[in-house]
């Protein structure tokens, strides 16, 4: 144990003990509302508010350019939304910095339980959007965009579903509750068609009105109906109870700390010969992400699709996606990880090349919004794969979610892609963009996955409880 003075010690003492009598509360609590399937409504409706919030930016960006900027005649074909692309990415970067402390935060769930941070992300989706609502400039817009982002990747109620569900079908509930996540997607769409009117730019904020109230009263729900997963208040329990003298002995002995924490999750990765290959396979991974972002600006580029078919794309490329989603648990739990994992690529490699041939060949909205939900349902399957689902079991439950934090920082990948691409995008233009999507996204996808097949061993019915050091 590390040094401290015993004035130090008197107030770690007191917070510890206030921690063990609110767990000891909680597990003691009889409240009707504390059932496996009660949660998993109130975890479903959460991952409704985190999918809304990560793809309002994503497809509402082009129309807020559209107002914001003054572009002409909405055109973006135009140098002048060329131009604002790029702005948007150097406006960006200050906002990467607040990224590198967002695996920090998320260990602190191994030290102050999963609730309050499944509160507080959830609102912070809900605050994030508001902001980007009323934002009277971009930069104001990037930084609800970026509050949003911050929040969104914690997933923690991902580490609820894993910690509570039944051990053979952890990976289908959580791909069931994703899917329904992911399906609610369309309501952008909905939303879209019910708010927003080409011939007034600025109506695009009232499309995020209903996501916002979504979000902050999911938050409040959770706040008051939710409560600690078993496995994480059953570990901490015995940390809590523990006396100074038991922890030391245990340390003597070379034995893992219960307490968690980003050093021991650090430690523990650097002798996972696993943990390491996967955050390979996820920095190669990521790279691909970072050149998926511009759909919308394909789709107008091609001048094939009225308005009334861009709602279509809207609202059914989200229920394609939910529907890739839903079974991509059954996929897993069924062929295994590392299979389900070459799948998905596939899916994706295969979706952006149809996709973005289908935009210059004229294909349908129906069409062009299958092909687009299949690419995005297997890329963010697999990333659900190999940001979740593999390090969540190949870690133990006091360092898991330290683990899945700093892997996540393989994903910087995405990020400096993304804004080269924003940056360079004048030079691209937006006639091209798809095809330099296509070119670097397909390969990029394949390999990421055969990396995965040959170097990352199989975890399914993985004992959560019992993992250890590979």
């Amino acid at each position: 144990m590390k040094r401290e003075t015993a004035q130090q010690r008197e107030k770690r003492k007191a917070r510890e003990a206030a921690q063990l009598a609110k767990l000891q509360a909680e597990g003691n609590s009889k409240h009707r509302f504390h059932s496996f399937w009660f949660l998993l409504i109130i975890l479903t409706v959460v991952y409704v508010a985190d999918e809304i919030s990560s793809n309002m930016a994503g497809t509402m960006k082009p129309y807020m350019i559209f107002d914001l900027f003054n572009i002409p005649n909405a055109d973006t074909k135009s140098s002048a939304y060329s131009s604002a692309i790029s702005v948007m990415a150097i406006a960006t970067i200050p906002t990467y910095l607040t990224l590198a402390i967002n695996p920090l935060y998320k260990t602190l769930c191994d030290r102050y339980g999963r609730k309050i941070f499944l509160v507080i992300n959830t609102l912070g989706m809900g605050v994030g959007m508001l902001i980007s609502m009323i934002a009277p400039n971009p930069y104001i817009f990037v930084l609800g965009t970026c509050i949003t982002g911050f929040f969104t990747p914690n997933d923690v109620q991902v580490i609820y579903l894993m910690e509570t569900a039944p051990i053979h079908h952890r990976a289908k509930l959580c791909s069931i509750t994703k899917g329904i996540g992911l399906l609610s997607v369309s309501l952008i769409g909905v939303f879209r068609s019910m708010f927003y009117d080409p011939a007034k730019l600025s109506t695009w904020r009232l499309v995020y009105l209903i996501p916002v109230l979504i979000a902050i009263a999911i938050g409040i729900f959770a706040m008051v109906f939710t409560r600690e997963t078993p496995v994480f208040m059953e570990k901490r329990l015995r940390y809590l109870q523990q006396s100074d003298e038991e922890r030391a002995a245990e340390e003597a002995r070379g034995e893992e700390s219960s307490n968690g924490g980003i050093g021991e999750a650090f430690r523990y990765i650097k002798r996972s010969r696993q943990l390491k290959m996967l955050i390979l396979v996820i920095f190669v991974f990521s790279i691909g992400v970072g050149l998926s972002g511009y759909s919308t600006e394909i789709l107008l580029a091609a001048g094939h699709m009225s308005d009334a078919d861009m709602n279509t794309f809207y609202i059914l490329e989200p229920i394609v996606y939910a529907i890739c989603a839903f079974f991509s648990g059954f996929a897993t739990d069924t062929m295994g990880r590392k299979n389900s994992g070459m799948l998905f690529g596939i899916l994706a490699a295969i979706g952006m090349a149809t996709f973005v041939i289908g935009a210059k060949a004229g294909l349908s909205a129906v069409a062009l919004a299958i092909a687009n939900g299949l690419m995005f349902g297997g890329m963010w399957s697999l990333s659900d794969l190999l940001f979740i689902t593999l390090p969540g079991e190949l870690a133990p439950t006091h360092i898991r979610a330290s683990v899945m934090s700093l892997v996540s920082y393989a994903y910087i990948s995405n990020l400096i892609v993304s804004m080269l691409v924003g940056i360079f995008y004048p030079a691209i233009g937006s006639a091209n963009i798809g095809v330099f999507q296509l070119c670097l996204y397909a390969p990029i996808m394949i390999f990421s996955v055969i990396i995965l097949k040959l170097k990352i061993k199989e975890t399914k019915d993985t004992d959560l409880t019992q993992v250890t050091l590979d």
